[in-house]
């Protein structure tokens, strides 16, 4: 199943809180829109940056990225509408419009095969440094593919469940958007900031060679706000 993550800025003096509670109270049209969109999980999350706030959005579709959020521009459903001028009002997204750029791509997805059902969600976005995009692809495959068993044992140690990482073009440079799932994923995060295991610290050491000094893995990352978490079926706690 396509799944895809991406970040959108909050637009100043705007509260990406609001747009979420374009859904209070009225969960049966949210599912029957979802339903047309072909998704099967939609979670948000805020995260404060130097550059202003950012919202991290993941999604889990029957169909690619273009045509699920293409499906709200083009939907006749009241929800719908309403959520896109939301988007517009809050991100100044305009759904009625393919989005820009290439598509957002996975580049590593890890899921625990032990672990059935959904857990909670957790997200952050990272700038690249310029021209390493190559770079975050090949690693992304060493650190995923060539040493996975290496890398699911350090994140069931976190209690870690899932991790995808997906690389997304902007004007601005290319960036990472990195989605975990576990009991307590902000926990887990944590805990990967702290640990000096010889995978995981190697894994932190190649991203020093990725980003830019100010991206310090070795540091917790700042106060990651959940807007939305939804699935299709529980998510345990």
């Amino acid at each position: 199943m396509p799944r895809f993550a991406f970040a959108v800025p909050v637009l100043p003096g705007k509260d990406a809180g609001s747009v979420p509670t374009v859904f209070a109270g009225r969960m049966e049209e949210y599912e029957e829109s979802r339903r047309r969109m072909g998704l099967s999980v939609e979670r948000a999350y805020e995260m404060p940056t130097p550059m202003g706030n950012f919202v991290i959005a993941y999604m889990e579709s029957e169909h690619d990225f273009a045509q699920t959020l293409g499906a709200v521009g083009r939907s006749d459903l009241a929800i719908d509408r309403d959520f896109a001028a939301a988007l517009k009002d809050v991100h100044g997204m305009d759904t009625s419009q393919p989005p820009p750029g290439p598509a957002p791509e996975v580049i590593s997805d890890w899921h625990d095969p032990d672990v059935k059902e959904r857990r909670r969600g957790y997200a952050f976005v990272a700038p690249l440094a310029p021209g390493r995009s190559d770079a975050a692809r090949a690693f992304a495959r060493e650190a995923w593919v060539d040493r996975r068993a290496e890398g699911a044992e350090s994140r069931r140690a976190l209690g870690i469940t899932q991790e995808t990482a997906v690389l997304n073009s902007t004007p601005d440079g290319d960036v990472v958007c990195v989605y975990i799932e576990g009991v307590d994923p902000a926990g887990g995060f944590r805990g990967f900031s702290a640990s000096q295991t010889p995978y995981d610290r190697w894994f932190k050491d190649q991203l020093k060679t990725l980003f830019p000094p100010q991206v310090d893995f070795d540091q917790p990352l700042p106060p990651i706000r959940t807007l939305w978490e939804w699935h299709r079926s529980p998510v345990t706690a």
